[in-house]
């Protein structure tokens, strides 16, 4: 499932990261496109392709892949030497175990580590430069990326029994249900993925000709779910995603095509931190977040193609979901 926009909580974060570095800026968002006026709006979201852009050249600016988070800053391309070293392993334990050595002869800013307790494995991480990350963005990136790199080595999902942090549970914490499919955990011991520990035996079905091509992807798709994953929100995002301009389908519709009671399917998106009416949004709100960026049609335009027939419903509707109107959302967006 691509992620369609980024909420500015990850924008500020990454020019608080940038500012810590002592470099400006403003230039650099004027640059991308980005509208400095919504970023007080906590509510806020920016489409991918421009925090995409803010990431890669922030990454260029301060020379860092690890883009500021870290005490000591890790040059650009140490990610796919990673993986270049690791790509030949039999296993996905065998994988994991050489991208954690390769790791720990770089850098003392974190620590990796496989540790087996009984029928699980925990994949660990322990970051050492809590003040250059005071958002807690590198536990929720790095370890968004390693299950994604996992799911892409076997082929398949790696299926999670939960995700562990041991930050406490921040005001964004809707967005790592996105990034993780499983039951996140907050105010734990160490930061993890736990996941059972037959997985560490599946066969690496990868090569190096396939991990060329991988490593073109920008950052933000190594987080996003792969195709693979069996996740029900994925699927009705697929399902309706085309019908953002007209009617929804009932939920009741949809847990009969899902062939679950709307009950179980209710639960179910329960147990994934959502539910249909937050879906349905999300999709207007991501769409309507692009057309209005673009700046290829008018408000009123917009409002029509994702779904409402009252411009002034579209506003309130707008405002709730992002925190500003949709006029000051584009208002001062550079011109091409």
């Amino acid at each position: 499932m691509e992620i369609s926009t980024v909420s500015v909580f990850y924008v500020n974060s990454m020019l608080r990261s940038l500012a810590r570095r002592g470099h400006q800026s403003s230039e650099l968002l004027t640059k991308l496109g980005i509208n400095t006026d919504i970023l007080d709006n906590e509510k806020a979201r920016v489409r991918t392709e421009q925090f995409v852009a803010l990431s890669e050249a922030i990454i260029e600016i301060l020379n860092d892949e690890s883009t500021g988070y870290l005490e000591t800053p890790t040059r650009p391309g140490t990610f796919a030497m990673m993986c270049y070293a690791s790509i030949h392993r039999p296993t996905l334990g065998h994988f994991l175990q050489r991208g954690i050595d390769f790791y720990h002869t770089i850098s003392d800013s974190f620590q990796l580590e496989l540790i087996t307790d009984g029928d699980y494995v925990n994949y660990v991480l322990t970051t050492k430069s809590d003040a250059y990350d005071p958002d807690n963005i590198l536990p929720l990136t790095l370890l968004a990326i390693i299950h994604r790199l996992s799911c892409w080595i076997i082929g398949q999902s790696l299926s999670l029994k939960s995700v562990n942090f041991n930050h406490s549970r921040p005001q964004n914490a809707k967005d790592y249900n996105l990034l993780f499919k499983a039951p996140i955990v907050f105010d734990q011991p160490k930061n993890s993925l736990r996941f059972s520990v037959k997985q560490l035996e599946l066969p690496n079905r990868q090569s190096e000709q396939n991990l060329e091509a991988f490593l073109t992807l920008p950052s933000l798709a190594l987080m996003s779910l792969p195709d693979y994953e069996n996740s029900l929100v994925d699927k009705i995002r697929m399902m309706i995603q085309q019908n953002v301009a007209d009617h929804f389908p009932e939920f009741d519709t949809i847990a009969e095509s899902l062939q679950l009671t709307s009950a179980t399917l209710r639960r179910r998106l329960r147990t994934e931190g959502t539910s249909y009416q937050n879906i349905k949004d999300d999709i207007r709100r991501d769409t309507a977040i692009y057309l209005l960026s673009s700046g290829t049609k008018s408000i009123e335009q917009v409002a029509e193609d994702v779904g409402f027939t009252e411009p002034t419903s579209f506003y309130r509707a707008f405002k709730r979901w992002t925190g500003v109107t949709p006029r000051d959302y584009i208002k001062k967006q550079p011109e091409d």
